[in-house]
């Protein structure tokens, strides 16, 4: 072989080197996020929908899409596109491009990052819609809605537990830390539990005047009973022998820990049930009505996952395995 030929050759393996070396280090790193696009990410364990710099909603694979089908069932079966359609379905807003997670992690930038609201129906998880929609009003879209803004909010603050001068002092307080505006008056007649009816208020509003409340046991009126022109109501309730349990599940040793925190917070009911559902995170299950009961005893606990569970009633449990 002359040294022209073996020159070409050497030059050959190089090229032949670097263009191998290109290709490898392109699978290791995944490519930056365009901040102005929204895309469906296909993980590992998740789909994420990600929502330009705003909103990134991760989406587990054993989750539901019917009765038959999870989402890892739709990704393992389906095209890019199939999967991309019948997500689009589900969220209330579109998604354009559709972007595979071979290797390591894209990190996310999105300002708000959330787990998709589910619910457990018949020992299955499914995507809550009614409360997707309300998220991405809440984060998403962002409306600037005038009655958004605390100084606009009204709050009708009514008591019905006896105590003199007990919704006036609440409202104070809601007024002092909040900004909101209220209407403190008694109640017709005195109550164990207390309410809360929500007319014209995004969800984590309400949540912002729950936490300012003493009370635990707030009740989601469903069909408003007061006329009003507040954008929420709450009815503060005598709470002295509430029949309503915190069940404490699983064997380690944070199921004291958490009884104990609850049991010092004010929660009179509260038991451990040893033998039950089994998670590998901490899950706070509630019904729709006990919704921010259930908050309240999530943010003691510092828990962040929620699940609504069908079937449970005068209940939250608490799973802490």
């Amino acid at each position: 072989m002359n040294k022209r030929v073996r020159a070409i050759c050497i030059i050959m393996v190089i090229i032949a080197a670097l263009v191998g070396f290109l290709f490898v280090n392109s699978l290791e790193k995944n490519p930056e996020l365009d901040k102005t696009k929204t895309y469906l990410i296909q993980g590992k364990e998740n789909l994420i929908a990600v929502y330009k710099d705003k909103l990134a909603v991760k989406i587990p694979y054993d989750i539901n899409i019917d009765k038959e089908k999870t989402v890892e069932d739709l990704v393992k079966n389906n095209s890019e596109e199939t999967v991309l359609e019948t997500i689009n379905k589900i969220l209330p807003e579109p998604i354009e491009n559709y972007m595979v997670v071979k290797h390591g992690q894209i990190p996310l930038t999105a300002k708000n990052q959330k787990n998709i609201p589910e619910t457990v129906i018949n020992n299955k998880r499914y995507i809550l819609t009614s409360s997707l929609y309300s998220m991405f009003d809440t984060l998403y879209n962002e409306k600037e809605k005038v009655n958004e803004l605390n100084e606009n909010i009204i709050v009708d603050v009514l008591n019905a537990n006896g105590r003199n001068g007990y919704a006036r002092r609440t409202g104070e307080t809601i007024k002092k830390n909040l900004g909101m505006k209220y209407n403190a008056a008694n109640y017709e007649t005195n109550l164990e539990e207390s309410y809360i009816i929500l007319n014209d208020i995004s969800n984590d509003k309400a949540q912002d005047i729950v936490m300012q409340l003493n009370e635990k046991y707030f009740k989601i009126q469903q069909v408003p009973t007061i006329p009003t022109l507040a954008n929420v109501v709450v009815v503060l309730g005598k709470e002295e022998n509430v029949p309503f349990e915190v069940e404490v599940t699983g064997n380690s040793a944070g199921v004291q820990n958490s009884v104990n925190e609850l049991k010092k917070a004010g929660y009179k009911k509260v038991t451990v049930e040893k033998e039950a559902t089994k998670s590998d995170k901490k899950i706070v299950e509630y019904a729709a009505e006990d919704y921010f009961i259930a908050y309240k005893i999530a943010k003691i606990l510092d828990i962040t996952d929620m699940i609504e569970r069908d079937g449970l009633k005068n209940k939250v449990r608490v799973i802490i395995n």
